[in-house]
């Protein structure tokens, strides 16, 4: 779904747009309403609804990591989790901005107000769909980067069992930036840097070297 809004929009990207369309050659001008944004519009709201769906299922995986009764794993992901509340309140967080991605993913694409003396009748709202992707995107890093913490986390519960080497290096590279948890701290600079690596793409080179170093 990803590449099939970036061909589109790639499309519309290098489109013509303009109205009428001017051909000097053959002296024509020709009216055929090529502003319309409707192909970015829709395009903005399946990239919508991935993005909601991505933080999702993130935030159910984190779900199942907290859990003691699904994950065989101490209570929150800490020890001491009566004086401790772990990662309880990051999964909160995470469902929060799950439930936030849920109403910003409500289609722009079918809601029109007329415009210019309904001269504009049919306006595709694509601006409204490309912006609020903005936020939907933060989010569903945010998210992610709350998984892969509480995954960190979990790991490291299973010491001295190691994963594959894709997962140690995905382990490692958090490592790298935030430590374990042995007692509660402040979560919200932690989740900020690895929702940067996230962004930046920084696990998906990690994976890729280890990938290369074996090949």
């Amino acid at each position: 779904m990803l590449e099939f809004c970036a061909r589109i929009l790639e499309t519309e990207a290098n489109a013509v747009t303009d109205n009428p369309l001017i051909f000097a050659d053959s002296d024509e001008a020709l009216s055929g309403g090529n502003f319309h944004a409707e192909p970015v519009a829709l395009a903005s709201d399946a990239l919508a609804n991935i993005l909601c769906e991505i933080a999702s299922i993130s935030e159910r995986r984190l779900a199942i990591l907290v859990d003691p009764k699904m994950s065989g794993l101490p209570a929150f992901l800490v020890n001491n989790s009566g004086l401790n509340s772990g990662f309880m309140i990051a999964q909160v967080t995470a469902a929060a901005l799950v439930a936030e991605n849920r109403m910003l993913a409500h289609p722009a694409s079918v809601d029109s107000i007329p415009t210019s003396a309904n001269q504009e009748d049919h306006v595709s709202m694509a601006t409204h769909g490309a912006r609020r992707t903005i936020a939907l995107a933060k989010n569903a890093a945010s998210v992610i980067a709350i998984e892969l913490l509480a995954a960190a986390q979990g790991l490291d519960f299973h010491a001295p069992l190691k994963p594959s080497l894709p997962l140690q290096a995905a382990h490692a590279a958090v490592r790298a930036q935030i430590p374990a948890y042995d007692k509660d701290r402040y979560f919200a600079p932690d989740i900020d840097k690895i929702r940067a690596m996230v962004e930046s793409g920084g696990l998906v080179s990690a994976d890729q070297a280890i990938a290369n170093r074996s090949t």
